[in-house]
């Protein structure tokens, strides 16, 4: 049997960001690692998703414990981009065992992530937004907008009106100890033009995991639908070695 031909699995669970949805995985999906099943979840209040209550990462964290316990999904994967980079240590930090391994995809620093004060009423300005929210879904984009960003677009448009603010506050709040990861097998990638996860904060976060980075050039952000291809290598590879 070839490797193409293996059955997929395993399982990876990858996990979006902010003002984002299960459609940023969407290359991923078309294009899934061999011998892996990839889900995609929306977190509860993005993409039109019910939530309630207050805003953290430590609710997002709970909810993903408990999507791996319904689907009964022995040591996954997890896959967290941006804010669904911190939602993915989060939950990896308080059992490591659970898990095979840690992808990392301009993620959250370690150390949170703080939001300027004065950025605030622009946060509260978004919901409803049309205009401002393209401009700011469109800046992730650097190398050229994807074909499916309509769809982003309107996905990031549906999300909760707490959660514009609340998601901020959520990652500032936030952070986890290097040591809790326990070692565990680790890939961390970043986009060479990002100006938010920016090539110094994916380099810090290697130098605090003690992991080799991987800077994907000529991308930002969203470089895992800038460059779906280059992203899929780098994620194949570090899967083949788990």
């Amino acid at each position: 049997m070839t490797p193409t031909q293996r059955p997929a699995s395993r399982h990876l669970i990858a996990v979006h960001g902010n003002f984002a949805s299960s459609a940023w995985w969407n290359a991923l999906r078309a294009s899934p690692p061999v011998g892996w099943n990839v889900h995609t979840p929306d977190l509860p209040g993005f993409a039109g998703t019910p939530h309630s209550g207050e805003v953290s990462i430590a609710r997002y964290a709970d909810w993903l414990t408990q999507y791996v316990a319904a689907h009964t999904l022995e040591r996954p994967v997890l896959l967290g981009h941006s804010l669904g980079g911190a939602v993915v240590l989060e939950a990896v930090s308080r059992a490591p065992e659970a898990y095979a391994g840690l992808v990392l995809a301009a993620s959250a620093p370690l150390t949170g992530l703080v939001t300027p004060e004065a950025q605030y009423p622009l946060l509260e300005q978004l919901p409803g937004n049309a205009a401002l929210l393209n401009l700011s879904l469109e800046a992730l984009f650097p190398s050229g907008k994807p074909d499916n960003f309509g769809q982003l677009l309107q996905d990031a448009a549906r999300m909760a009106p707490a959660l514009y603010v609340g998601n901020a506050r959520a990652l500032a709040a936030w952070s986890v100890a290097p040591e809790a990861l326990a070692g565990l097998p680790t890939l961390i990638l970043g986009g060479e033009l990002d100006l938010l996860i920016t090539p110094e904060r994916v380099t810090a976060q290697g130098e605090a995991l003690n992991v080799p980075v991987s800077l994907l050039r000529g991308v930002g952000h969203g470089f895992p639908q800038e460059a779906p291809g280059v992203f899929l290598d780098e994620l194949q590879r570090f899967l083949d070695l788990l």
